[in-house]
């Protein structure tokens, strides 16, 4: 699929604030290591999450996060969308990363699930630390306009996003990872 705008980024959106209000929520909650679904040589995925329900104390944080979703896709993409899932706190340490892979299912939600039906459409990364305060830890994508035979343009590393309060928003079935941590602490607000 050929897109205008495969992916946007918007350096510094999300104030200072912001960043510090989400990492005190998020460090105080209980934290798990990350998993995937299919990760049959469990090396796909290391880094520590913890999920920010929607309760009245982070009803902002997901408030805020779909009116900018949602007008994000509404000037990118316009597909149709309903509501925001789950909130992930995620921090990668020393060594941690996440490889290649997409957020979108390859089935819709089935009738048990909290989104019965529904499909994952769009993604949002919000860098919560300045990129100065940690070495390696890039997020990268893969741009679908450039052509195959060109896989040095196909993959961005998105050193933009590394600014505290940036976010990256995309469609949830690019493919994109997140570079192993050399130095410091990466943590980010992924929905």
């Amino acid at each position: 699929m050929r897109l205008l705008y495969p992916y946007r980024v918007f350096e510094s959106h999300f104030s200072a604030e912001f960043c510090d209000r989400v990492i005190e929520i998020g460090e105080a909650l209980d934290p798990m290591a990350a998993t995937v679904a299919y990760d049959p040589d469990e090396n796909m995925r290391d880094s520590i999450v913890s999920w920010i329900s929607d309760t009245p104390e982070s009803s902002w944080i997901h408030k805020q996060l779909a009116d900018f979703v949602f007008e994000t896709n509404r000037l990118c993409w316009g597909w149709e969308l309903k509501q925001v899932e789950s909130v992930q706190f995620t921090k990668y340490g020393v060594g941690q990363h996440y490889t290649w892979h997409a957020d979108q299912r390859r089935r819709v939600y089935d009738a048990q699930s909290r989104w019965p039906g529904m499909v994952r459409k769009v993604s949002i990364a919000i860098a919560l630390d300045d990129g100065d305060e940690y070495s390696g830890g890039d997020f990268c994508i893969e741009n679908l306009n450039a052509p195959p035979d060109a896989p040095e343009r196909r993959v961005h590393v998105l050193s933009d996003a590394r600014k505290r309060g940036s976010a990256v928003v995309f469609p949830s079935f690019l493919y994109h990872r997140v570079n192993p941590v050399e130095t410091g602490m990466r943590r980010s607000l992924v929905a």
